[in-house]
């Protein structure tokens, strides 16, 4: 736990109103992506928001970069593809999973070395103070 951020950083640093504009336009771009999908008027609109809200939770975290080039990729990806050559409907889950792929794995961050710490008085230099403000701390003494 130690390796944690102090802080939340990315999307999660944002405060839920801040959160609203990413996700909303993470939702249009779903919307985008799935409309050739939703091709009468058999899905009722509130299904559409419940898939496009799924998305938006999926992949908040993503950049809109890593979502185009996801989704580009997903594209013209043969195996994503039926033997008649038509596009199969992407989830989010298979997006989100090629752009973890594409992001660098994370690296474990040592922790700053320590400074040394100061040496220890040792026993005849604790006597040689001693002495130095008048105590004898020999026995007897």
């Amino acid at each position: 736990m130690q390796n944690l951020p102090a802080t939340p950083t990315g999307f999660n640093a944002f405060s839920p109103q801040q959160q609203q504009a990413p996700r909303a336009k993470i939702g249009g771009r779903a919307q985008a992506i799935l409309g050739q999908f939703w091709h009468d008027a058999e899905t009722p609109g509130a299904t559409q928001a419940i898939e496009r809200e799924g998305w938006m939770d999926v992949l908040e975290n993503c950049s809109h970069s890593e979502i185009r080039d996801a989704w580009r990729h997903y594209q013209t990806d043969p195996e994503n593809r039926s033997a008649r050559g038509r596009l199969g409907k992407p989830d989010a889950g298979a997006i989100r999973s090629f752009i973890l792929r594409k992001r660098p794995k994370p690296q474990l961050v040592q922790p700053e070395p320590e400074e040394p710490k100061a040496p220890r008085v040792t026993a005849e230099r604790a006597s040689d103070i001693m002495r130095e403000v008048g105590f004898d701390p020999t026995p007897g003494g």
